[in-house]
């Protein structure tokens, strides 16, 4: 940009360079994949709050917090819960994937920074799957499955705040402002603290309100303030709820930044006829190079 260049907003939300000598016009360039945390953040509020809508209405939960998970528990609303939840399983994971290769392209010396790199990818698509896990089996048919799906999840999930937490750390000052880095770690901690509470007040939930009526502390339909234990189950239901939308605000710090990256996939065709036998060249990366390459 020159010094006679001015930048002019448009109509759309872009942005112009005009140039006072050649009349040049340079329209600020954007990537789709920016829609991915949006995405990602309605269909999982879609999902929360329609399924937690249909079981009020039918009485499947009680409705003052619930437990996420409890919303989801019973047809019809297991079935939204859990169509739209594995969208989104799917939409987190191609987030991370964006962000993994963002990294990944900008840096070319740190080899600290590509492990973490490496290792946040993998303990993402884990907790992705746990998602999925939670989606798919109730916690009222396959409880044991259920809850190990939430701790990959959540678990999981907190890990992969702090790993990326750092690595905007160590992208300071080449790569990305300190606001950034701030945002992520307050976030990270906040799911660390609401993952502690949600443990913690669950089984003192349990223990207060008896070893014979264990199934009722997962089960929030069984739940009112007239029973032990009440108030600690809503300390662990209040605070899994902050997880969740502490999840999608750190996935939703990744907007910027994906309007600075396109990722593209070419084809490459190794024959002319599709009966011929292919004989593959080295002719540089293709859609068969490594992904984590």
């Amino acid at each position: 940009m020159k010094l006679n260049e001015t930048v002019v907003p448009n109509w759309s939300g872009q942005f112009k360079m005009e140039d006072d000598d050649s009349n040049e016009t340079y329209h600020k360039m954007s990537s789709y994949l920016s829609w991915l945390p949006i995405l990602l953040f309605l269909t999982t509020a879609v999902a929360f709050t329609i399924s937690y809508i249909i079981a009020v209405a039918d009485k499947d939960v009680n409705p003052f917090w619930p437990y996420i998970s409890d919303t989801g528990t019973k047809p019809p609303e297991s079935c939204i819960f859990g169509q739209l939840l594995n969208i989104s399983a799917v939409l987190a994971l191609a987030c991370m994937y964006v962000r993994f290769k963002l990294v990944q392209a900008f840096n070319n010396h740190d080899k600290t920074l590509k492990v973490f790199n490496v290792v946040s990818l993998l303990i993402g698509v884990a907790a992705s799957i746990g998602v999925s896990l939670v989606a798919n089996f109730q916690e009222s048919n396959v409880i044991q499955v259920h809850l190990t799906g939430a701790l990959m999840a959540f678990g999981l999930g907190t890990i992969y705040c702090f790993f990326h937490s750092v690595i905007t750390r160590r992208m300071y000052p080449m790569y990305n402002g300190l606001a950034i880095w701030a945002w992520r770690l307050a976030i990270s901690i906040i799911c660390l603290i609401a993952l502690i509470l949600t443990g913690v007040f669950s089984g003192i939930a349990g223990y207060e309100i008896g070893a014979s009526s264990m199934d009722v502390a997962f089960n929030s339909r069984e739940w009112n303030s007239t029973m032990p234990g009440y108030s600690s189950h809503l300390v662990s239901t209040i605070s899994e709820w902050i997880i969740g939308i502490a999840f999608l605000s750190f996935f939703l710090t990744y907007f910027k930044d994906f309007k600075k990256i396109a990722i593209r996939v070419l084809p490459e065709l190794l024959v002319s006829h599709l009966d011929e036998t292919p004989i593959v060249f080295n002719s540089g990366p293709t859609e068969r190079t490594g992904l984590l390459a």
